[in-house]
């Protein structure tokens, strides 16, 4: 399962939160704004902010339609990535391989800081925090 999930000071983050219509949004997806106000998932490449990941899952029927997300400013992620990540991807800005995966090895968009690798879930994870500002747009 390919998913950002919060480790710590994510106390208070859960909200509710408007997404676009039809939209099926996945448990531990990274939101972002589609333009129009609504949230959808990211998407490799969108060079947007991520301001909110998915705190459960649903398929949207309607604009507006409210799920549960938690905001991202200053809370920590365990992180999906797409490929085993390596003691140089540490302290770089990584950018999304999927609206619920890092890709420890691309950096254009720079929206995912990565922290430090996450040696106690096996393979596959990092720690780190969503970046601000993304310096690409």
């Amino acid at each position: 399962m390919n998913v950002f999930l919060p480790l710590y000071e994510d106390e208070g983050k859960v909200r509710l939160v408007g997404a676009a219509t039809s939209q099926t949004i996945v448990k531990g997806d990274a939101l972002v704004d589609n333009g129009s106000g609504y949230l959808v998932p990211a998407s490799p490449g969108g060079n947007v902010d991520v301001r909110f990941v998915a705190a459960e899952s649903r398929t949207t029927t309607s604009n507006g339609e409210q799920i549960l997300a938690w905001h991202t400013n200053g809370v920590t992620f365990v992180a999906d990535c797409d490929a085993d990540p390596v003691q140089t991807d540490v302290g770089t800005e990584a950018d999304l391989a999927t609206a619920g995966t890092v890709d420890p090895d691309a950096s254009t968009d720079d929206i995912f800081y990565i922290e430090r690798i996450d040696t106690t879930a096996g393979t596959g994870k990092v720690i780190g925090h969503f970046t601000r500002g993304v310096p690409n747009s």
